[in-house]
């Protein structure tokens, strides 16, 4: 009996698998990977990874946003240039990737390639469940005192520079770097875009649309300096205490030795 279209991913999942008329051990050989991994996935008692969403779209040419969201046909059409890449990463499960240090350069050249996303490391962040989101790690103090070096800022993808608010803080992907900075329309040219920096020692400057890869507006930081701050504090109580008790205990011996001796 055929399954009806289904709501959820892991209902899909056993939905492709139906109509293909596989099992799951068929379907898990001809996808990559174990029965084990895919009966998890099939009862919701595991996540469906960006890496097993690429496989399950290159093995039968499954459109990834109707696996993912439920949107469009089931399969890709043959006129498709490929897959939605921004929506296959950041699907209903919440998990974003995280482009690190080491992700940066990689990043730049391959960031609409799926099979590249799926190998950076995902997180899920409360509040940022449903929407389009990356996470960058920031270099530099060039954004100080608002953004710290190694800081985690939360992005969400512009699609469009025309709804942008002047002084947006944003992450902006060019052929040249990822810069974190506050974006500004140029007024007298709609063709620049101007980016400040909050630290005062960095220069203003403007960068062409048209060299602009992506661009995504921070939401929220997940920080560290908070937790320095409260070490720092801490040893500096630390070392007023044992000032203190030293203090005390010279205190004490001068009082000692100022007392009349008795006979």
């Amino acid at each position: 009996m055929m399954m009806k279209t289904p709501g959820a991913i892991k209902e899909r999942i056993a939905y492709i698998r139906d109509r293909l008329c596989l099992s799951q051990l068929e379907f898990a050989e001809e996808v990559g990977i174990t029965q084990g991994a895919l009966s998890q996935l099939e009862s919701g008692k595991s996540k469906l990874s960006l890496d097993t969403i690429r496989k399950i779209s290159h093995t039968y040419s499954v459109n990834c946003n109707w696996l993912i969201n439920g949107d469009g046909d089931m399969l890709m059409k043959e006129e498709s240039p490929g897959v939605d890449v921004s929506v296959a990463n950041s699907h209903e499960e919440g998990l974003i990737p995280l482009i690190n240090e080491e992700a940066r350069a990689g990043y730049i050249e391959r960031c609409q390639d799926l099979e590249f996303i799926s190998t950076l490391d995902v997180y899920k962040i409360p509040g940022y469940e449903v929407g389009n989101y990356r996470l960058f790690e920031i270099e530099g103090d060039s954004m100080l005192p608002t953004i710290h070096p190694r800081e985690i800022v939360v992005a969400e993808k512009v699609e469009t520079t025309e709804n942008l608010e002047n002084g947006t803080l944003c992450i902006v992907i060019a052929e040249d770097g990822i810069v974190a900075k506050r974006a500004y329309q140029d007024e007298l040219d709609m063709s620049l875009l101007i980016l400040k920096s909050d630290n005062a020692d960095f220069k203003t400057y403007t960068l062409k649309l048209d060299e602009v890869i992506e661009i995504w507006e921070i939401k929220a930081k997940i920080t560290n300096v908070f937790a320095q701050e409260q070490l720092i504090s801490a040893a500096r109580m630390e070392t007023l205490e044992s000032d203190i008790q030293e203090l005390k205990q010279k205190m004490s011996e001068v009082y000692k030795n100022t007392q009349p001796v008795k006979d």
